[in-house]
């Protein structure tokens, strides 16, 4: 028996979608700073508490949070609850999530491996042999911050997806078990992740001090990358998931329409007013107010017909978008970077260069596609 819930959720893709341009058009923002383009970009980069980056990577993991909960639920069959049984449908979960990213991931990686390897005239390029292995597990980018290694696309935020698909059977768990005990015990570690440093000047009057000392002087990863931040927007998902959007459903317009007008007053306050609160903090409740935000103007974008087709072929590619995106855009903006800009010649000259970014990462995913299917189809035969 399958534990899959089939229904289709359209706020998923309308979500993924924006998040997946905005991500793109943070980064473009951000090369006209690196490479010192003249004039301006399309101003996507910073906002008076923060960056626009850091909002939808959190949006990011809230709906992978979220789409997870909603298409496994539980692990046990209604059939047969036993352990053996949870087990398998465990390690089916883990192979299906394997098949969704890796193979995608192999393929781009291997070609960007070879056209660097290329151009540097080495093929050891990232350091020791060893530093493969992170590249196979994915984790390059989120260990970056190690040394140098063999990573070349994506996005540090793969490996903090991985790590969250590892810990789903736990948190699931938790989720199940211990929901209001679990929900205070990663806010807990979230907010003192970002205070830890506070203690770092302090006398070793204690063991508690001295193990946060410990902590601090062995913990380098960015607060922002840190599990505890990917955890407490991964759960964020399942909160979001099961009580807002429900109430969201049951609204009628008018209550719909001032809910609307007042999240984009509080996020206009939050952009352009500066605020006592850390950069995560307000990156982590814009996330939720933003994913909030589009759940509710979805009914009315998914009945503009070309719109919707549009939104939902930007979230099926998504993937391989997030891939190939940091590598093509900076090839492109390279060969541009003597040129001037204004504002809106920016914005124009995004359109192209996302089709071009849209092509690769549709291109991508259905070459995976295939040798996926070969290599079911070789399993199949020989099984």
């Amino acid at each position: 028996m399958s534990v899959m819930s089939k229904h289709f959720e359209p706020s998923f893709n309308v979500i993924r979608a924006v998040s997946a341009l905005a991500i793109v058009l943070f980064h473009y923002s951000y090369t006209f700073y690196e490479y010192g383009i003249k004039e301006s970009g399309p101003e996507f980069l910073m906002f008076r508490n923060g960056d626009y980056g850091g909002i939808f990577v959190a949006i990011f993991f809230m709906l992978s949070g979220a789409a997870i909960l909603h298409n496994h639920p539980h692990f046990s069959d209604k059939e047969d609850p036993g352990f053996i049984s949870t087990v398998k449908n465990i390690l089916k979960f883990y192979g299906k999530r394997w098949l969704s990213l890796f193979p995608m991931f192999y393929i781009a990686w291997i070609i960007m491996y070879v056209i660097n390897s290329n151009r540097v005239g080495s093929w050891f390029w990232g350091g020791p042999r060893k530093n493969f292995i992170l590249s196979f597990l994915g984790m390059d980018g989120y260990f970056l911050h190690l040394g140098m290694n063999y990573y070349n696309l994506g996005e540090w935020f793969l490996g903090g997806i991985i790590f969250m698909y590892l810990l789903y059977p736990f948190l699931l768990f938790l989720w199940n078990k211990m929901r209001i005990p679990g929900t205070l015990l990663i806010v807990f570690f979230f907010l003192f992740n970002l205070r830890r440093h506070y203690f770092s000047s302090a006398p070793d009057l204690n063991i508690f001090i001295v193990l946060i000392k410990y902590y601090n002087s062995h913990i380098t990863i960015s607060d922002n990358m840190c599990l505890w931040t990917c955890i407490l927007d991964f759960w964020l998902g399942f909160i979001l998931l099961t009580y807002v959007l429900p109430a969201i459903k049951k609204m009628d317009l008018r209550m719909r329409f001032i809910l609307i007008i007042l999240i984009i007053s509080i996020l206009l306050i939050f952009i352009n007013v500066e605020l006592p609160l850390f950069k995560l903090e307000t990156c982590t409740i814009m996330a939720v107010l933003t994913y909030i935000l589009l759940s509710m103007v979805t009914p009315f974008i998914t009945k503009q017909a070309s719109v919707n087709s549009l939104l939902n072929l930007i979230s099926k590619y998504s993937y391989g978008i997030f891939l190939v995106h940091h590598v093509i855009l900076y090839g492109i903006m390279y060969l541009v970077k003597g040129f001037t800009f204004s504002q809106i010649s920016s914005i124009i000259f995004f359109i192209p260069l996302y089709a071009v970014i849209f092509l690769a990462g549709f291109i991508l995913t259905k070459f995976s596609g295939y040798i996926v299917n070969i290599i079911k189809s070789v399993l199949s035969r020989a099984s």
